[in-house]
């Protein structure tokens, strides 16, 4: 009882303190935070419901006050990394303390790294399954970051990111200078669907899934990728929402044109084949 009361005034300390997450730390105490709890249940079925995580390692890369850290333990992870250092820094997010305080309260085992996503790997070993949640677009130089957070997934990377040009009928990428998205600096880039697809074939993970977001829509979506068919089939349950990428009627589905157009996918493959051999 003593722990908990100790706990309980943490809670009460940082409460006044900005939170992203929403997180219940006991059934009678939910810190509210940016994103609902409402909102978070929406993104946990699209974001941990497809994946079987049972028994498996996780990586969850810009954890903040660690949300989805702490859900892939509780769906079955045998071992969960929580990795962040911007707002685990920021005085006014004291984001550490808020990340520390929910793995207490909620008494799961977790790992803490203190990386920043331009530093990976840092001291950290490949794991089964990477979570990298609204950080893509948060990155000056994103596809070396993506890169890098790919090269620490041996089966899934499951990516949560801002999008634009959702009518350019190709891959393509909005570049946000100064704080022209939503007045934050740190927002950078907003890619369509076609582009990431494209983006993670072309750095070996040809088997992507995708989903608009279930809350907001398009403007931001969510892919889960494999490096293998075999690995998909391992580790990831699909949902009724998610769209194949690797099919004509996926790509159609969410890409600005039909995956029929002469400039699709396969088409332009061929076409590099004939060129380039």
């Amino acid at each position: 009882m003593h722990d908990e009361q100790a706990l309980r005034a943490r809670a009460n300390e940082l409460a006044s303190v900005h939170w992203h997450h929403s997180i219940r730390l006991f059934p009678d105490l939910l810190i509210e935070g940016s994103k609902s709890e409402s909102l978070l249940q929406a993104e946990h079925a699209a974001i941990l419901g497809p994946l079987d995580l049972a028994g498996r390692e996780v990586l969850d890369i810009g954890s903040w006050n660690g949300y989805f850290a702490f859900e892939a333990k509780r769906a079955g992870a045998a071992r969960v990394i929580a990795s962040d250092s911007l707002c685990w820094h920021i005085p006014a997010f004291r984001g550490r303390e808020t990340f520390d305080l929910g793995r207490e309260c909620l008494g799961l085992d977790i790992e803490a790294k203190v990386i920043d996503p331009t530093q990976l790997p840092g001291d950290l070993a490949p794991v089964d399954i990477v979570l990298f949640l609204g950080v893509f677009y948060h990155m000056h130089d994103p596809i070396a970051v993506l890169k890098a957070a790919a090269a620490l997934a041996r089966e899934g990377l499951v990516i949560e990111t801002h999008q634009d040009l959702l009518d350019l009928p190709r891959p393509g990428m909005a570049f946000y200078p100064r704080a022209t998205l939503n007045g934050d600096e740190s927002n950078w880039w907003g890619p369509n669907p076609e582009c990431m697809f494209e983006l993670l074939e072309s750095i070996g993970w040809p088997q992507v899934y995708y989903q608009p977001h279930p809350v907001v829509g398009a403007t931001r979506g969510i892919y889960h990728a494999f490096r293998t068919a075999e690995a998909a089939q391992r580790a990831f349950r699909g949902g009724h929402a998610v769209l194949d990428l690797r099919t004509p009627a996926g790509q159609a589905a969410a890409f600005a044109r039909s995956a029929s157009s002469p400039e699709s996918t396969p088409a332009r493959v061929g076409l590099l084949r004939r060129w380039f051999g």
